[in-house]
């Protein structure tokens, strides 16, 4: 068999503290869906194992079933050991992306998410294309075959606003100077997805005494990380780091739950001894996730917001982050308003960024058990964190119902600020 892959390596001794168990089963999204080893943590596992002791190889099909995984570390919660399969799945697919990375994968990676001013253009074109109702002919694309269904659905899953957040925040009058400051990151999939979203979150810590500065940021990485361009992902790391190096404020602020989680995990890019590592270190420290700042320091004297509302944990939020509990208070807080729990809130829901445009039928038998599950609670409201989260449930109400609406947080908090 050909050498180990590179990279895999370094994960070694974690592939080898399993035991075999089978506890991963009862908790992965894609397991219940397929039955197959090939889908659950114990199975991935077990094969790179086989790769590192080279009586398999990491070819096409490994790497197939190895895509599919959502990074949600359900099975890592009930794991004994503990094993984050999330970093050797990630360190696998850094194995395949050093020897046959796709040629749009790098042009996403290392040239679009690092200059926002081509992003912009690219978003821009999109909803150019879906004004004029050229991306309808997407739809043609289910009969090629081979192509994966989400990315005819794209259009219909993706909002693509007019508008993205950074230039409505400039429009925006100059707020009250305050002796709070923060500084505020903002996420590709709040500013250039779900704009309004990041209005809201201006609206509430504005309402709760901050003063709200945007920082010139470029994309956290974790696309390319999630995809193994670990190359990517430092290198946008490390600009941002650059660019927020010397900005003051008691804290960096982001609704994303996604963008918070790897913020706060920027030391594990960088190697023991690299300079490199402190600063992230010390940027890593200042990170605060848009509830967990709310929920210690809340705007006061809210209006009662009448509806039935309950909430979906995102995986990165809740796994990686553990933020669970904040989301719920600040709720709980808003009179009137009548909060239900979510049975299994803290299961995916499919969205994982950009997965059900890869994985559209995976993606949305998922999606139909977490809609299932909101049936069941009566909501008319769905509060996250997470715009993947957010644009994925509110696909899930349009082709499975029910005909909730969906929000993030911030936007429920807003409907509670006094007018």
């Amino acid at each position: 068999m050909a050498d180990s892959p590179p990279l895999i390596g370094d994960v070694a001794d974690e592939l080898y503290k399993c035991n075999r168990c089978g506890f991963c089963q009862t908790r992965c999204p894609i397991y219940r869906v397929t039955g197959l080893e090939g889908s659950v943590a114990r199975g991935h596992l077990a094969r790179l194992q086989g790769v590192l002791e080279r009586d398999l190889p990491l070819d096409d099909r490994l790497r197939a079933d190895l895509s599919a995984c959502l990074m949600c570390r359900a099975c890592t919660a009930e794991c004994p050991p503990g094993i984050q399969t999330d970093r050797i799945v990630t360190a696998a697919r850094a194995a395949y992306a050093a020897e046959r990375q796709p040629w749009w994968h790098r042009l996403i990676f290392r040239r679009a998410l690092p200059n926002p001013a081509l992003m912009r253009a690219v978003v821009k074109t999109l909803y150019l294309l879906k004004r004029t109702g050229l991306t309808s002919a997407a739809r043609l694309l289910r009969l090629i075959p081979g192509l994966d269904r989400g990315l005819a659905e794209a259009q219909t899953m993706m909002p693509i606003p007019s508008t993205f957040l950074r230039a409505r925040l400039a429009a925006r009058p100059v707020a009250a100077r305050t002796a709070r400051q923060v500084v505020y990151f903002a996420g590709c999939g709040i500013d250039y997805t779900l704009p309004e979203v990041g209005e809201a979150t201006f609206d509430v810590l504005e309402a709760a005494g901050f003063e709200v500065t945007v920082a010139p940021n470029v994309c956290c990485g974790l696309p390319a990380y999630a995809y193994g361009d670990l190359e990517g992902a430092r290198a946008l790391a490390e600009r941002n780091l650059d660019l927020l190096a010397g900005l003051g404020g008691e804290a960096v602020i982001t609704d994303c739950g996604s963008c918070a989680s790897f913020l706060r995990d920027y030391p594990s890019l960088f190697a023991e001894g690299d300079p490199r590592r402190r600063r992230a270190q010390e940027f890593a420290e200042r990170i605060r996730e848009f509830s967990e700042f709310v929920a210690a320091a809340p705007p006061q004297g809210l209006s009662p917001v009448r509806a039935v509302v309950t909430y979906h944990d995102p995986c990165h939020l809740s796994r990686y982050h553990t933020v669970t509990k904040e989301p719920r208070e600040l709720l709980r807080a808003i009179p009137e308003l009548e909060y239900r729990e979510l049975p299994e809130a803290d299961w995916c829901c499919g969205g994982a960024g950009s997965y059900a445009l890869s994985h559209y039928d995976l993606s949305m038998a998922v999606l139909e058990r977490k809609m299932g599950n909101i049936r069941a609670t009566g909501a008319e409201v769905v509060a996250t964190t997470c715009p993947a989260c957010i644009a994925q449930l509110r696909y899930g109400a349009k082709i499975f119902g029910p005909a909730v609406e969906v929000l993030h947080l911030s936007q429920v908090l807003k409907r509670a600020l006094p007018q």
